[in-house]
């Protein structure tokens, strides 16, 4: 009886640890789409099709990332870990009246922008690919950190601009994620096969451009 009972709770906690580590890639995955409806119905866009065209490429590079080298966790403890650690780690500080726009749009800029500079670190500090592909690497790394400047500055200037101590917080947790994604994609070691990768990929840049769209309306109807 006691064998059943502990057998059948080790095929709960498996479960469970499956679907939380689901819920981390999808949670992962619809950011960039929450953090774009969030800041486009508060504050709009005036260049919506540069929004657009610069947010493809950002988006689609992050979810790359995100599918390909996201590892599986070891324990559903571990897996809990990294689904909650970014929002209560926003939700933690000290100087944040906690929003789910803040929660959204901090998040996604920690990790978007912590995934890009470790691209273009590695495009500066690595012999690979070729030096052209490198350079161009940086350039559209460059274009996308400006993308991703374009679309949140109204919301950075509002809510973080002064706010010393909610911007160290917000710093503290881009290094953490910085060296995260450094590890991962250092050692280039992709977890997932081109089917799934592609699938993630497609499903959630269009969540986003519909994101954005809902986004616009909203702020023009607001």
């Amino acid at each position: 009886m006691m064998d059943e009972l502990a057998a059948r709770a080790h095929r709960l906690t498996v479960r469970a640890h499956r679907l939380a580590d689901k819920a981390h890639l999808a949670y992962l995955g619809a950011l960039p789409a929450l953090a774009t409806l969030a800041a486009l119905w508060r504050y709009g866009s005036p260049v919506p099709m540069l929004i657009f065209l610069g947010g493809v490429a950002l988006v689609g590079v992050y979810l790359g990332v995100v599918i390909s080298y996201t590892p599986p966790t070891r324990s559903l403890r571990l897996a809990l870990l990294a689904l909650l650690d970014g929002p209560v780690w926003l939700a933690l500080s000290p100087a944040a009246d906690v929003t789910p726009t803040s929660l959204a749009v901090e998040n996604f800029l920690i990790d978007g922008a912590a995934i890009w500079l470790v691209i273009v670190w590695l495009a500066v500090s690595t012999d690979r690919p070729t030096r052209e592909q490198r350079i161009a690497t940086i350039g559209l790394t460059l274009a996308a950190l400006g993308v991703l400047a374009l679309l949140f500055a109204p919301y950075v200037r509002e809510q973080l601009w002064g706010n010393w101590w909610r911007i160290g917080w917000v710093f503290v947790g881009f290094v953490e994620a910085a060296v995260v994604r450094y590890k991962v994609l250092e050692a280039d070691h992709v977890l997932r096969g081109e089917d799934t990768s592609a699938f993630f990929i497609v499903l959630w840049i269009m969540v986003w451009v519909g994101a954005m769209i809902a986004g616009m309306i909203l702020h023009e109807t607001a």
